[in-house]
């Protein structure tokens, strides 16, 4: 349903239509007063057609008014519809449906207008609209790599030689709330990072010990001679010198057998 008002103090429009003249079907009053005329069918009129305003009056003589009306510049198209939003892992998809309109038009006699803006933001915020030309699949494509926060998606369309913009489509979401997670999750996420952690290291250790108990090390010979700690264990030969190395005689006894 289209609706054409024509906002004059009137009392009586009567439209010619294809060479008759038809007198408004529905008047808009205001206390008595015809002040518009509402049409809720308009499959009498043509693309262009005459008004004329006639008003009575009993003190003075009121002038008419006439004017020859496109209805293509005074219809205001409804807004698109089956408004959807498919998204992938980078780039989001909208499609939407063609308005009915009572002209018959083409897909490139439209003009469209997205308004797509991320859902709670402060007021105030500045959005421009993308503006979209008529197309035979009426999509458009654009770049959101995830993840992504809620967004909302709304359009209106216009005739794209008078640009009388529709109504706002209603919006279609996508995206998620949970895009960023919140402090409290990365404390969470650490708090169980280091339980993790201190779990696995106990378990290494606890093996270890354990493997220490079946297997204990084998005890050393201990040497009486060196009890002194402070003195190294192992003492290079060569590092003495001939006297030093011989602090006694050695006597060699040779023994043979005599047949």
């Amino acid at each position: 349903m289209f609706l054409f008002c024509l906002c004059f103090v009137l009392f009586c429009v009567v439209f010619v239509l294809e060479k008759r003249e038809i007198q408004c079907p529905y008047y808009i009053e205001d206390s008595g007063t015809h002040v518009g005329c509402h049409l809720g069918n308009l499959s009498g009129l043509t693309s262009r057609n005459y008004f004329l305003v006639n008003g009575t009056s009993q003190e003075i003589g009121i002038q008419f008014f006439d004017s020859l009306l496109d209805t293509k510049k005074i219809e205001r198209f409804n807004p698109p519809g089956n408004v959807t939003v498919s998204c992938n892992t980078t780039h989001c998809l909208v499609r939407w449906k063609q308005p009915r309109t009572y002209q018959k038009l083409s897909y490139l006699d439209f003009q469209y207008q997205l308004d797509v803006h991320r859902k709670n933001t402060q007021p105030g915020t500045e959005n421009l609209p993308i503006n979209v030309s008529g197309d035979l699949e009426n999509r458009y494509n654009f770049p959101s790599s995830e993840p992504r926060a809620k967004h909302a998606v709304k359009i209106r369309a216009a005739d794209v030689r008078i640009l009388n913009w529709s109504s706002w489509s209603e919006a279609a979401e996508f995206g998620s709330d949970d895009r960023n997670p919140s402090s409290v999750h990365i404390y969470v996420l650490l708090i169980l990072g280091t339980l993790v952690c201190g779990l696995v290291f106990g378990f290494l250790f606890k093996r270890f010990f354990r493997v220490q108990r079946l297997f204990p090390p084998v005890p050393q010979i201990k040497d009486k001679l060196n009890d002194n700690h402070e003195v190294e264990d192992e003492i290079i030969w060569e590092e003495f010198t001939p006297e030093e190395g011989m602090g006694y005689r050695e006597e060699v006894l040779t023994v043979k057998e005599i047949t």
